[in-house]
């Protein structure tokens, strides 16, 4: 299938093998490991680590009670749910993901979503770049999408962009374990540092 590899900011493979999106989502309900679809070129996603599962886990967690809590009409999904992104034919997966009230499935199947609202990622030394870049880019073309979360694994910083009436984007860093993040996108979510870390 060909080694996943980062080059300039960009997921690339050095033997790329080209699938119909049908025999993507064929081979995909087989497959053992995750594997990202860009216009017909199928890139394996490398395992993660405990780590980065952790953090994920943790952020999503978090993010859930704040809903429940608050009694919220959003869902929270992990990266199980894939996110197709319509203008560049890609499904992607997110390491977490919140959904609009009701959920738009691509194609009727209820394993990939079209209307994210907020998308969560861990950065990895090996896909920071691309998560920060090309990423970010792909979901901006989403009508839905409001709010980026990336959570950094070798520091404990958050940092939030959050889409303005504009459409402009507004990032801002929250730093340290004193601190709050802030996702205005859910009704000021608050996610704790203190608590996304504790025990990492």
């Amino acid at each position: 299938m060909g080694q996943a590899v980062i080059k300039n900011g960009n997921l690339a493979v050095d033997k790329p093998k080209h699938k119909s999106l049908e025999g993507y989502f064929e081979a995909e309900e087989k497959s053992v490991t995750k594997n990202e679809y860009h216009d017909g070129i199928i890139i394996p996603m490398a395992g993660a680590k405990l780590t980065h599962n952790r953090l994920a886990q943790r952020a999503a967690s978090l993010i859930d009670l704040y809903i429940d809590e608050k009694n919220l009409g959003f869902i929270v999904s992990n990266s199980d749910t894939k996110i197709r992104i319509e203008r560049f034919n890609k499904i992607v997966y997110p390491d977490a993901v919140v959904i609009c009230d009701t959920p738009e499935y691509f194609g009727g199947r209820e394993d990939t979503i079209t209307n994210p609202l907020v998308v969560v990622e861990v950065l990895s030394v090996s896909t920071k770049r691309y998560d920060r870049t090309t990423k970010f880019e792909l979901y901006r073309t989403i009508p839905s999408f409001r709010e980026y979360v990336l959570v950094y694994q070798d520091m404990h910083r958050v940092s939030v962009w959050t889409k303005q009436e504009d459409g402009s984007w507004l990032p801002k860093d929250y730093d340290g374990d004193g601190v709050t993040a802030v996702l205005r996108a859910l009704g000021d979510c608050p996610i704790s540092l203190a608590r996304l870390y504790k025990g990492i």
